[in-house]
This record gives structure tokens, C-alpha cells and sequence, in this order.
């Protein structure tokens, strides 16, 4: 991959994962509403996680010597917990693989490979945080799950 290339993956990341830190920002704003506190603060951690990210991409495009963009994708906004959580596992499905081909194709920047490695283990154990909460909602229902990600 030349230059041109990296700085391009870095920045479109960069780009998804500031969007993603302020959907999940406003996912926690919603679900606190809801009195779904549990969730709300997974919610905001995630989106440190992700605006985490974001940073360390643009801090990768400005040592490779490259231009930051910036830029905003749209995110699907849900007020409902099992629609949040099952978008989220349908995008691990894709979304992990993906990843793990980029990672190897930055096979001549060991420092960009390994930055996308990490990412691909907080996106696995995100991963199977949501699908332990997928499980969970199946065995207990629905209106049980949600009891249990209330403050009470």
C-alpha cells in the first residue's frame, strides 16, 4: 500500500469513528433518558473508545506526513436498546474481517499495522459483549434485559 493509500484507510476510519463517537454519545443521552443506565454508560464508553481512535488515526496521518480530513458519515440513531445492539452485531460481521484484511495490508508499516491490530481487539471484545447481551435478552426476554440495565 504507498503513502497515498494509508493516509486515505487512516482518514476514512478517522472519519467513521468521530461520527460514531457522537452517534454513541447521543445513544447514551437517550438511553440514560430511558432510565437504562447500564447501557447509557456502555454507550459512553464506547464513544471515548471510539473518539480515542479516531485521534490516534489522525495522529498516524500527521506522522506519515500526510493531510488530515475531516468529515462526517451519517449514523442510524436508535432509541430502542435490541435494535442498537443487533445493528451493532450485524456490523461486527463484516466490519471485523474487513479490518483484519486492511491490518495485513500495511504489511510494510509495522506501526500502522500493529495501531489496527488493537483496534481489531477492542472491536472483538465489543463484539462479544453485544452478543453475550443478545444471548441474554434471548434466555431472560426482553423486558427482563431491560430491567436489568435499568438503575434499579
Amino acid at each position: 500500500m504507498n503513502l497515498e493509500e494509508k493516509v486515505k484507510v487512516l482518514n476514512n476510519f478517522a472519519k467513521d469513528w468521530y461520527s460514531t463517537s457522537q452517534a454513541d454519545r447521543i445513544h447514551a443521552a437517550i438511553f440514560r433518558k430511558q432510565g437504562l443506565v447500564k447501557l447509557a454508560d456502555k454507550c459512553m464508553e464506547e464513544a471515548k473508545e471510539e473518539l480515542e481512535e479516531a485521534e490516534k488515526c489522525t495522529a498516524r496521518v500527521v506522522a506519515l506526513g500526510g493531510k488530515p480530513e475531516y468529515g462526517f458519515n451519517p449514523q442510524e440513531i436508535h432509541d430502542d436498546a435490541k435494535d442498537l445492539l443487533q445493528r451493532w452485531a450485524n456490523e461486527f460481521i463484516e466490519g471485523i474481517p474487513a479490518m483484519n484484511k486492511i491490518a495485513n495490508s500495511f504489511d510494510d508499516d509495522y506501526v500502522t499495522r500493529e495501531m489496527f491490530n488493537e483496534f481489531i481487539k477492542d472491536e472483538e471484545e465489543h463484539c462479544a459483549w453485544v452478543n453475550k447481551h443478545l444471548e441474554f435478552i434471548k434466555k431472560v426476554g426482553y423486558e427482563n434485559y431491560l430491567i436489568e440495565m435499568s438503575e434499579i
